[in-house]
């Protein structure tokens, strides 16, 4: 065998090692986004959740009902008539 021939073959063998150290890395590289994609996906729909709950509870504090109630525990009424003044 030629010195030639040997190099090729050795440079054929170290090129392929290279090319599949490469593709280990990037599928390594791709389950890692993966993960990440999967984590912020969870973060999303938890904060979707948490703002859907919160929209609720506001509406449920801000209700007529609620605030009726509210101002009954603190003893307040509707004005009377002397006691509105108009701003013009």
């Amino acid at each position: 065998m030629s010195k030639q021939r040997l190099y090729t073959l050795v440079g054929a063998a170290i090129g392929t090692l290279s090319l599949g150290l490469a593709l280990v890395w990037v599928n390594i590289e791709l389950v890692d986004l993966s993960y990440s994609i999967k984590e912020l996906h969870k973060s999303v729909q938890e904060e979707k959740e948490l703002q859907a709950k919160l929209e609720v509870e506001a509406m449920n504090l801000s209700s007529s009902y609620r605030l009726q109630e509210k101002a009954a525990e603190m003893n307040l009424r509707p004005p009377e008539s002397s006691e509105i003044r108009s701003l013009d």
